[in-house]
């Protein structure tokens, strides 16, 4: 009888031992080796992540991060929900929300960029935004976030994008600078490296939309399986980024010295002073702006690509993001 309940006794601490265990043990399937996938190699969307690698913010956090390349956000998002990756940097909010809305698991965990990252330059005629009523607009093509943006600019500064201009499909930026070169075209988009080198040849800046229109065009994308699974991972992942960003957004010599040494190339006075034109746009904690990105949604319930239903709340998870600027508050690292 005696030897029983020793055995009874025995498995009930064996229980409540594996009980207090549980936490070890979910910690335990943390990942500290990941893959972040990126469609751009420009100085704008690498900086913050290459000044993470570079000074050691997410060694610190206890992660091993290895980026991949790829052209092209469909064949980043597969990437993601396949699980080959763990994070993908991605430009606009569209894709996400189309795919949450087609009942993918992906959600926007943060942002790189609140702003748009163009600047639209315009032909020697057309020097600003009212000079361009009854010209051609040149973008990357029809439905492309460029072609978007522009609508929304016009739209803001009393144009009708399908009146009183027409924008016209011209394809990838050398395509588009030819153009306005050759006059087939009053004004394009271009990033800040190539509107750098136009604005040397003359040709004017009608806006820069790093500071004119706040619509994400750069955001941190995740599957919210991984997150569920993987929150700790998630949090320290975010707090490296943000490091990154700090030094990114506040620290424009350092920022550049960094990028150097982490692999980054280009001329230093282009580097130096289309800094000037996209880092406006840095979030400096990777907060996302809600309102941009309702701006997205709204034109694409508008146009029918996504049902009238759907929220915000279906598609942004930040949940992890306010839990990794709060630690980084705590430590003194981030401002309130």
């Amino acid at each position: 009888m005696r030897c029983r309940n020793r055995g009874i006794k025995l498995l009930a601490l064996a229980l409540i031992a594996s009980f207090f265990l549980l936490p070890i043990a979910s910690h335990a399937q943390e990942k500290k080796s990941l893959r972040i996938v990126f469609v751009s190699l420009s100085w704008n969307n690498q900086l913050p992540f290459r000044i993470a690698m570079a000074k050691g913010f997410f060694r610190d956090q206890g992660l091993a991060v290895e980026p991949i390349f790829v052209r092209g956000g469909p064949i980043a998002l597969a990437a993601l929900i396949s699980g080959n990756v763990d994070f993908a940097s991605i430009g606009g909010a569209q894709a996400a929300i189309r795919s949450r809305a087609r009942g993918l698991d992906v959600y926007i965990i943060a942002s790189q960029s609140n702003y748009t990252n163009y600047t639209l330059l315009g032909s020697k005629e057309a020097k600003n935004v009212e000079e361009l009523r009854g010209k051609i607009i040149g973008v990357t093509g029809a439905g492309a976030f460029s072609d978007f943006a522009i609508r929304i600019y016009l739209k803001r500064n009393n144009l009708d994008p399908d009146r009183d201009v027409v924008l016209r499909a011209i394809g990838v930026t050398a395509l588009r600078a030819i153009a306005l070169e050759k006059g087939l075209i009053a004004a394009a988009p271009f990033s800040a490296e190539d509107a750098v080198r136009l604005l040397d040849k003359g040709y004017p800046l009608i806006v820069n939309l790093n500071e004119a229109l706040r619509i994400p065009q750069s955001v941190f994308v995740a599957r919210g399986e991984f997150m569920e699974k993987h929150p700790e991972t998630t949090k320290r992942f975010l707090k490296a980024a943000i490091l990154g960003m700090q030094v990114a957004k506040n620290d424009k010599k350092e920022a550049i010295k960094t990028g150097y040494a982490a692999g980054l190339k280009g001329e230093p006075d282009i580097v130096n002073r289309s800094y000037d034109l996209f880092s406006p746009g840095y979030p400096p904690d990777l907060s996302v702006a809600f309102d941009g990105i309702q701006i997205m949604l709204d034109e694409d319930i508008r146009n029918g690509v996504v049902e009238k239903k759907f929220t915000l709340d279906r598609v942004i998870n930040d949940r992890i993001l306010k839990q990794a600027q709060q630690e980084l508050r705590k430590e003194g690292r981030l401002g309130q």
